[in-house]
């Protein structure tokens, strides 16, 4: 990687004094959701050109410029702790990711906790994989970020177990892999989690799972036999909590790249378009994804 510039710098201090302290201080799920759509669309910025349409479900498709109308489908699950988020917010970081792999971004909209527990974001997202068979676009490239990096392993087991098509490649950004244990704990000693407060970690989790084991393995697919999945690469910041999860991971796959970045912050990756770390770690897990799709 190359070095963090200034800006880099500037976002990593705002999600250490402005989005931590927010996380760990409004209890308010709602109100994150507003404060994460304003943050993307100050801290954001599509590819110039990008096509962008939605479904009446919500679900957003995106074709980056210089893209084909018929380009491999590239699925996108966002992240947000399985309470916040949506595909506009993403849309900037699946864009780009989109751009560097030469593929059509469909990020589906999925029902979010504390309304809608488990298992409701991981049925709509098996159900958004459904309808892009129905419609003849398996994707070529399954991705996500924290809780949509969770998301994306969930459906890619799910379509092994079920002999559905796999995707050529996943590219997963600081995973969420295991919701067991004393998740706040690993939170606190993480050295350099800049942004997830250990008060939020557990919220989420009482939100997301109110009636469900956490070591489930229907929940957390470090729990559960993860081989037959496809090529992975995996990024994650260098001290971050979820950097545990991703190394986990990456033994547990057949096939993963670990991809580890000091300096940043967890899914830095969402200031597509306004941050150089964020692009070039795109960019390379876009050549990553066109790699594999190619072979």
């Amino acid at each position: 990687m190359t070095a963090p510039t200034r800006t880099d710098r500037l976002w990593r201090a705002l999600a250490r004094h402005v989005d931590r302290t927010a996380l760990d201080l409004i209890p308010s799920q709602p109100a994150l959701r507003r404060l994460l759509d304003l943050s993307a669309r100050l801290g954001t910025a599509l590819p110039p050109g990008t096509t962008a349409t939605r479904d009446p479900d919500g679900t957003l498709h995106l074709r980056p410029p210089g893209t084909a109308a018929d380009a491999p489908v590239l699925l996108y699950i966002h992240g947000g702790g399985f309470t916040l988020g949506s595909p506009r917010a993403y849309a900037a970081l699946a864009g780009h990711l989109a751009q560097a792999a030469g593929m059509r971004a469909v990020l589906p909209a999925y029902r979010l906790a504390p309304e809608h527990p488990f298992p409701a974001a991981r049925d709509d997202v098996i159900a958004a994989h459904a309808r892009l068979l129905a419609a003849g676009t398996p994707p070529a490239a399954l991705a996500g970020d924290s809780a949509g990096g969770c998301l994306a392993l969930l459906l890619a087991r799910h379509l092994r177990d079920t002999g559905a098509p796999l995707p050529a490649a996943l590219g997963l950004i600081a995973p969420i892999g295991d919701l067991s244990g004393d998740i706040g704990a690993r939170f606190a000693a993480a050295h350099d989690e800049v942004l997830i407060p250990p008060a939020w970690a557990r919220r989420i989790r009482a939100a997301y799972l109110p009636a469900t084991d956490p070591a489930d393995p229907a929940v957390s697919p470090l729990l559960s036999d993860l081989s037959g999945l496809p090529p992975a690469l995996i990024q994650a910041a260098t001290g971050e909590a979820l950097a545990a999860d991703a190394r986990r991971l990456a033994a547990a796959l057949d096939d993963a790249t670990l991809d580890l970045w000091p300096g940043m912050a967890h899914v830095w990756h969402f200031h597509a378009g306004r941050s150089h770390a964020a692009n070039t770690a795109l960019r390379r897990m876009g050549a990553f994804l066109a790699d594999k799709a190619a072979r």
